[in-house]
């Protein structure tokens, strides 16, 4: 982020604080920071795209902001976040995820949920779909979404049971019925599902 952005960001922040009357140790508290590192951010001497992103919505809900009026006010987006307004229901963060491979979104609503838009994406998958992490590997147990290195084979959801001897990925597929496979390391990555969407129709 230049330094341009960086300073504006900061006195639209400070501006901020102070119409709402708040010291720079209520805004700290909010975010779980010192009262030293609100005043750098308010001198444009941090990059904001660099802050932790529950960090993020913490100084929004210190200075009541909504994703929108914090990227109006400080020309920082807040990638993947917007909120709906409906008259007489508080706003409600949404995520738009991108679905692989379509240049669509899927648009999730997660009232109370604090979730890093950040490498999520979506992938159809029997009437529904999965929500994944980009190259965060799953544990023992957990679903993945399989996709090749290379070629066009289709991404396709999958149990990972864990490595074999040769620290080749051993996975089950979730189709009817289950098959046992061996996906070698340098063919394959594994992200990890992190929510299902169901769809019944």
């Amino acid at each position: 982020m230049v330094e341009s952005v960086r300073r504006q960001a900061g006195d639209a922040i400070g501006k901020r604080r102070r119409e709402l009357g708040l010291t720079l140790a209520d805004v700290a508290r909010e975010m779980g920071v010192s009262d030293g590192y609100i005043w750098k951010l308010e001198k444009g001497l941090v990059n904001l795209g660099n802050v932790a992103y529950g960090r993020l919505l913490a100084l929004m809900r210190a200075l009541r902001w909504t994703p929108e009026e914090f990227t109006q006010a400080t020309g920082v987006a807040v990638p993947g976040l917007t909120t709906e307004e409906m008259p007489g229901i508080p706003p409600v963060p949404l995520l738009k995820v991108p679905l692989k491979g379509s240049g669509e979104y899927l648009v999730l609503g997660l009232p109370g949920l604090e979730v890093d838009p950040r490498d999520l994406r979506a992938l159809a998958h029997r009437g529904g779909f999965v929500v994944y992490r980009e190259e965060e590997e799953p544990e023992p147990g957990e679903l993945a979404v399989a996709e090749p290195k290379e070629g066009d084979a289709p991404l396709s959801p999958v149990r990972f049971l864990g490595l074999n001897s040769r620290r080749s990925y051993v996975v089950e597929t979730l189709g009817c019925p289950t098959e046992r496979r061996t996906l070698e390391k340098g063919d394959w990555m594994l992200h990890r599902v992190v929510g299902e969407v169901r769809v019944w129709g």
